[in-house]
């Protein structure tokens, strides 16, 4: 019987200047294998990040990205193994409930025999999931993604791989800030006159330019109440050498970009943390360049 096996990276979006245009891919992962069984039953193994936090398998992301694919298609599958091995913290910022999702989505295709072209998926997974995480961890490196009114446009963009830190807090019950709904238009400058010297600092590599042009004047600011320590720990990792540092997505992750010491900075941003009663965890991570890798096996 046919297995289908699907890896999806993590996704940085809200990315510095860039609010809901621009995604990076990072060298974390979820891996999914779904297969059809010979019976009715629906049997799901979850190891890695997250494995309790749903209390009920048909609450888990795979599961709902599975349920929707049928349901858009009006047929399903009865019997179907699957197994979740997941690295990327989820509620965290990093795409891991989105990349769960669309591997639903990607591994229930290929059981029914391939219904629907790449870009017909992508669409789908726009409209149930975020279209910027969408979009990169299926393409994977930078991409640049425009959805409203059901107009999906997206493009990989060019961009050379370095290494980056990422700091997930454990912070019980957080929830996001949200987008002011009417900014200043001294802010608004300040980003969109930012976004083409950092996509040329992306494209080149450049990470002492892309430390110049990262920060973001509307969304990150808002992070200063949702995330407890948060000046405290901007503050010692930029000591540390850390060029710029940003929320990653929704939070509360952080992303800092430096051009060396990269594992004293996570460190020092880990114990920061740490400092003001907040426990954190802390990754040093390539840019992933390949995206969604999708194989076929038979199982025994």
């Amino acid at each position: 019987m046919q297995k289908i096996k699907i890896r999806l990276p993590a996704t940085v979006t809200n990315l510095g200047a860039g609010i809901q245009s621009l995604g990076l891919a990072l060298g974390l992962y979820t891996t999914v294998e779904i297969s059809q069984r010979s019976d009715n039953q629906l049997k799901v193994e979850f190891v890695g990040e997250g494995k309790d936090t749903y209390d009920t398998p048909l609450k888990n992301p795979t599961i709902l990205g599975l349920s929707r694919f049928f349901q858009h298609l009006e047929k399903t599958v009865l019997g179907i193994d699957i197994y979740i091995k997941n690295e990327i913290p989820l509620n965290s910022g990093l795409g891991g409930e989105e990349a769960m999702m669309i591997a639903g989505l990607m591994g229930a295709n290929d059981l029914m025999k391939h219904p629907f072209n790449r870009f017909e998926l992508m669409e789908m997974a726009a409209k149930i999931s975020d279209a910027d995480n969408t979009i990169t961890t299926l393409l994977g490196g930078l991409t640049a993604t425009y959805f409203e009114d059901d107009e999906l446009l997206y493009r990989a963009l060019p961009v050379t791989p370095f290494k980056m830190i990422v700091i997930v807090p454990e912070i019980d019950d957080y929830t996001p800030p949200n987008l002011p709904d009417s900014v200043s238009f001294a802010d608004v400058l300040n980003n969109t006159r930012r976004i083409p010297l950092l996509l040329e600092a992306l494209r080149k590599g450049d990470t002492e330019l892309l430390t110049q042009v990262l920060d973001d004047k509307i969304y990150n600011p808002l992070f200063a109440d949702a995330i407890a320590g948060y000046g405290h720990v901007l503050e010692i990792g930029k000591r540390a050498g850390a060029g710029a540092i940003i929320v990653s997505g929704d939070g509360p992750s952080l992303l800092a970009f430096a051009t060396k010491n990269h594992e004293r900075i996570a460190e020092d941003m880990r114990l920061a943390f740490k400092s003001t009663g907040v426990e954190a965890r802390s990754w040093v991570l390539p840019i992933d360049t390949q995206g969604v890798v999708i194989s076929a096996m038979h199982s025994v």
